[in-house]
């Protein structure tokens, strides 16, 4: 009863309280995080490194393609760079013949954020609404590797999901649609009347341990590398500190 009294007087959109008491839920955790516009995050990231004052060649589009860690190392030293941090995510499972690292798979249904028309029992009062991103991982309507949630993100609703280690099918199954139909309706989406804008595969770089470390068998003299990767789809979490500590070791004196 707390939540929902929250989110009216705060103008929160949730799943409809009968949804959410009906299925047994009686608890729910609510707070206040940043929400991640991914590919706009992205460019931005990219716009700031390039404006940096130290930044003199940034080639993010090399058209080159690694096999081996060795062959990143020369390329790096023909640069003149004297320091490789790599974060490649499931692309060093080739590169580092690291078998720990494997594909944790996630599919999504993408709906238009700004259709009047999304919402079942909408009303003319919800569009002051502020949409929310809402996560269930217990049953009924979710669990661990199968959750049910929805993520605004830019002018798309995200609905997901699957969580699925080792799985490497590169398309939505029928089942899996069917799943994530029932979310999208859950969450509170008029799925009778609004269809997807898209659908999405992706494949989360999972490790039982992350890498973050200096790589002291291809660290010689002049050259340092260090790996960071495995964080199994927390990157945009944990990110600001994992930079960090890549750069404290790729400077670090060895």
């Amino acid at each position: 009863p707390g939540l929902y009294k929250y989110a009216s007087q705060n103008n929160m959109r949730l799943p409809r309280r009968e949804t959410i008491g009906n299925a047994g839920y009686t608890h729910a955790w609510l707070f206040h995080p940043p929400i991640v516009d991914a590919p706009n995050a992205l460019d931005a990231m990219l716009q700031e490194i390039k404006m940096h004052k130290h930044a003199n060649f940034i080639d993010v589009e090399t058209n080159k393609y690694f096999k081996t860690m060795n062959e990143i190392v020369t390329e790096a030293r023909a640069l003149g760079c004297d320091g490789v941090v790599n974060c490649t995510g499931l692309g060093s499972r080739a590169l580092c013949l690291d078998e720990a690292l494997v594909g944790a798979r996630g599919v999504l249904l993408h709906y238009d954020r700004y259709n009047p028309s999304l919402w079942r029992e909408a009303s003319k009062d919800d569009t002051h609404l502020k949409d929310s991103a809402v996560t269930i991982e217990e049953k009924p309507f979710g669990c661990e590797t199968t959750p049910c949630y929805m993520i605004p993100r830019g002018d798309k609703l995200v609905v997901g999901g699957t969580y699925l280690v080792g799985d490497e099918e590169e398309c939505v199954r029928e089942s899996e649609r069917e799943m994530l139909l029932r979310n999208a309706q859950t969450l509170g989406i008029d799925t009778a009347n609004n269809d997807p804008v898209g659908e999405w595969v992706g494949f989360r770089p999972y490790r039982s341990s992350v890498r973050l470390e200096i790589d002291h068998d291809l660290t010689q003299s002049g050259m340092r590398v260090v790996h960071n990767y495995g964080f199994g789809g927390s990157g945009w979490t944990v990110y600001v500190g994992a930079a960090k500590e890549a750069a404290s070791l790729i400077t670090r004196t060895l």
